[in-house]
């Protein structure tokens, strides 16, 4: 059975890369390819969902803490058990609560000394929050107290601290009308305050069950006595005795640094930094960022290295499923409207070559690994077309020159007045060698001046900055830790555009050239005294429209020296 990864559209003036991997953790990323899978699964498609909800009601927890609760986080004493949990859950797809039937996550459970249930993270998708909830039991009844906390964590770029309560919420249909006239359906999920306890049945052979199959349970945060639901809850469980458990290192092997290099949708070389260990003609592989209980490993005979599929790791942080690598054939299918849709079969396992003087490993083909959502499908978290492995080590070198992908010369109409350049800043050095993200940073040059991003502009900087960190990004700088970056700019006062990046690895600073618009393209810039004969606004179907509208926008603007720029504009 073949499983659909992913699907990026080529756009051949325009396309820009794709991420190489979604980040891992933000539990909204329309990108991941997670949740990108469960749409394949959502139960109802012609029921739409209607943006998380708030509701006032006389509060009926203690004020949310300003700072963690310890107790919440220490594992209960008694016999902890891991169990595989079926149900329904939902997750803030686009901004929406979305349902999707799951039959493979995980929660840990403690049939704790007192007699009663404790389960860690509770609420699947808001499992990096990592607490316990109480189950009170009498006779073969678990009753779940609604109120208590059940997630608490720092999250976003402030490290803000949130603190959700479990609530029982009501599905409440409604009724619209679309754009055309047309009307549609759709559910609200409210907290219900009437909702006091949720309850469960133990079965003979440890089975937990659900007694309410229409009652969703979420995490409800608490703001001035309104119980704003973010979108993420769970329904209909049930909780199965599972006896598999997550490998782990013999005691003494010594982990270190490796990166694992891959190709990203069989297209970008990307890079990820995992722990590894060669011991013992085994190669151990901690991926802690997804899964921290377990660690998979490679077999070594002479120079392979083999990994076998279907190795458990444990359950990962983000989305609580049982996590599996799975050793998989990756190929790619391009449709003739230009799509590139990467789909992966589970194989038997990956061998690769093995180096022992350096301890790496190689990949000359396209098979690879994924860290899998469970055991019975290919239902990918995070995919590794080409894996391959070598030991990390920060060095003092030169960062990669930056490769430019779109510029658009400062322009004014009467919809607008910036011009933008777009270019690939490579987290490799000039041997394709991996450098630390952290520590690479770029300049942009109006002509021979680097161009300064003021304070009193960005109220996010405590003093100009010239030097970008590689992740930045604000209304203006838009990269963020991917590849591809943008500069909007909002004067013409120069002839030339120029990028150079900064690798401050190994104690040293070491610059690429600068390298200007035109330069590598072989496209000259616009001379500086051009001027705009006339600006084109098409959509992706090539329909021409009398500005920018909603949606992403293909500007092409001719110049009176006959330069043609064309660009792309998102107007949300």
């Amino acid at each position: 059975m073949k499983k659909m990864i992913t699907s990026v559209v080529l756009l051949a003036a325009m396309a820009t890369s794709a991420m190489a991997q979604s980040p891992y953790g933000n539990i909204t990323d329309k990108n991941d390819a997670y949740i990108n899978a469960r749409q394949e699964r959502v139960i109802n498609k012609n029921v739409r969902f209607a943006d998380p909800v708030s509701i006032s009601g006389p509060r009926r927890v203690a004020a949310a803490p300003t700072e963690l609760d310890p107790s919440l986080f220490v594992q209960p004493e008694g016999e902890l058990q891991l169990m595989r949990r079926s149900g329904v859950d939902y997750l803030p797809v686009w901004g929406s609560p979305a349902p999707a039937e799951y039959t493979e996550k995980g929660t840990y459970v403690v049939k704790g000394t007192d007699g009663n249930y404790y389960f860690k993270n509770f609420i699947t998708n808001m499992c990096n929050g990592g607490t316990w909830v109480k189950g009170d039991v009498e006779g073969n009844v678990i009753s779940v107290k609604t109120g208590q906390i059940c997630a608490q964590l720092y999250y976003g770029t402030n490290n803000d601290l949130f603190t959700y309560y479990l609530f029982g919420l009501r599905g409440e249909e409604q009724t619209g009308v679309d754009y055309n006239g047309n009307e549609y359906t759709y559910t609200v999920y409210v907290p219900d305050e009437n909702v006091t306890e949720i309850l469960f049945t133990i079965e003979d052979d440890g089975t937990i069950t659900s007694q309410d199959s229409e009652l969703l349970y979420g995490g409800v945060e608490e703001v001035d006595g309104a119980y704003n639901w973010p979108g993420q809850g769970d329904m209909d469980c049930t909780f199965y005795p599972f006896d598999e458990e997550p490998q782990t290192a013999p005691e003494g092997v010594e982990f270190s640094d490796y990166v694992m290099s891959y190709n990203a949708y069989m297209s970008d070389l990307a890079f990820k930094v995992v722990q590894g260990a060669v011991a013992d003609n085994m190669f151990y592989v901690k991926f802690a960022d997804i899964v921290p209980d377990g660690v998979v490993m490679a077999t070594i005979d002479g120079d392979k290295a083999t990994f076998a599929t279907n190795q458990f790791l444990g359950v990962d942080k983000t989305y609580s499923t049982l996590a599996y690598l799975k050793a998989t054939h990756f190929y790619k299918e391009v449709d003739e409207w230009g799509w590139a849709t990467v789909y992966s079969d589970e194989i038997d396992e990956l061998v690769l070559d093995f180096d022992a003087a350096i301890n790496k490993i190689t990949n000359v083909g396209d098979d690879g690994l994924v860290i899998n959502a469970g055991k019975a499908t290919v239902s990918t978290h995070e995919s590794y077309p080409s894996t391959a492995f070598y030991q990390f080590a920060e060095e003092s070198v030169t960062p990669a020159s930056p490769v430019w992908v779109q510029y658009m010369p400062y322009t004014e109409t009467e919809y607008y007045a910036w011009g933008y350049a777009g270019f690939d800043i490579y987290t490799t050095d000039v041997d394709g060698n991996y450098i630390l993200p952290d520590k690479l940073y770029y300049t942009c040059y109006l002509d021979d001046a680097p161009l300064v991003f003021s304070a009193e502009t960005y109220t996010d900087l405590t003093e100009d900055m010239v030097e970008v960190p590689y992740a930045y990004s604000n209304n203006d700088i838009v990269g963020g830790g991917y590849k591809t970056h943008y500069i909007y700019f909002h004067t013409g006062d120069f002839a030339r555009f120029g990028v150079q990046t900064i690798y401050k690895g190994g104690g040293d600073d070491k610059r690429s050239p600068i390298v200007y618009y035109g330069d590598e393209t072989g496209i000259d810039a616009p001379a500086s005294d051009a001027t705009v004969v006339s600006t084109t606004y098409l959509d992706l179907m090539g329909r021409q429209h009398s500005g920018l509208t909603h949606g992403i926008n293909i500007v092409v603007v001719k110049y009176s020296d006959g330069t043609v720029k064309t660009g792309k504009v998102m107007v949300k």
